[in-house]
């Protein structure tokens, strides 16, 4: 996955012991065996540019529907963006609002610059094109070609916040590719990142079982514990 972690762990960042890259699902089943069983995003967010993998700390972002273009226009959300952090996911909340793009090419432009690793929006996106081409990873719920100006609003940052139905801190890890996001709280992230890559230790065993052996369903599972 892209991006760097720094929860300190007895395996590099994104890859199992054996090597094999870490994935949402197997983040997800940790998550479930440490309790913790709803931290995977709405079904609808969905990569809409550059769906490489990502993991790294999030970086918090909160809007609401504001109606009145105001004298200034956009002020919270050039800071918000000017303050992403190197490494940093972005989770930005567009207060239910689907109807406009509250992300797109220029401000993606400048989380690159910044070090972001890419994005996860509760809310619309616009610029896909652009995006895409920068091969910034971008996740949203909706694509959208308005304006957030005089719709939407961002008013606050580095906040708690709830990004595609989970609840989301400054410092928790976000990991990301084509089967959805999740969300892993800061607390159990070492122990999490870890099961997650002994678990795919067990999947690529399973793999070779069913693959090379002609083993049963069954059989394997007795055998691994993994389906």
């Amino acid at each position: 996955m892209r991006g760097i972690c720094n929860v300190q762990v007895v395996f590099s960042p994104g890859a199992g012991r054996e090597g094999a890259q870490l994935t949402v699902a197997a983040i997800a089943d940790a998550l479930d065996r440490l309790g913790h069983r709803a931290q995977v995003m709405v079904s609808g967010m969905r990569p809409v540019a550059a769906p490489t993998p990502i993991l790294g700390p999030a970086f918090t972002i909160q809007a609401v529907p504001q109606p009145r273009q105001s004298e200034r226009p956009y002020e919270k959300e050039l800071a918000a963006v000017d303050a992403i952090p190197r490494g940093a996911v972005i989770a930005f909340n567009a207060g239910g609002d689907t109807e406009a793009g509250i992300w797109g090419e220029l401000l993606s432009t400048r989380a690159i610059a910044r070090g972001g690793i890419g994005a996860v929006i509760d809310g619309g996106v616009r610029d896909v094109a652009g995006i895409g081409a920068l091969e910034f990873p971008v996740f949203a719920t909706a694509v959208h070609a308005a304006d957030s100006y005089g719709r939407v609003e961002v008013s606050a940052f580095e906040e708690p916040i709830v990004c595609g139905g989970v609840p989301v801190r400054p410092g928790d890890l976000i990991a990301a590719d084509l089967d959805g996001v999740v969300v892993v709280p800061a607390e159990v992230a070492e122990e999490c990142l870890r099961d997650a890559g002994a678990k795919l230790d067990k999947e690529g065993a399973a793999r070779a079982m069913l693959r090379d052996e002609g083993a049963t369903v069954r059989d394997t599972y007795a055998r691994h514990g993994v389906l």
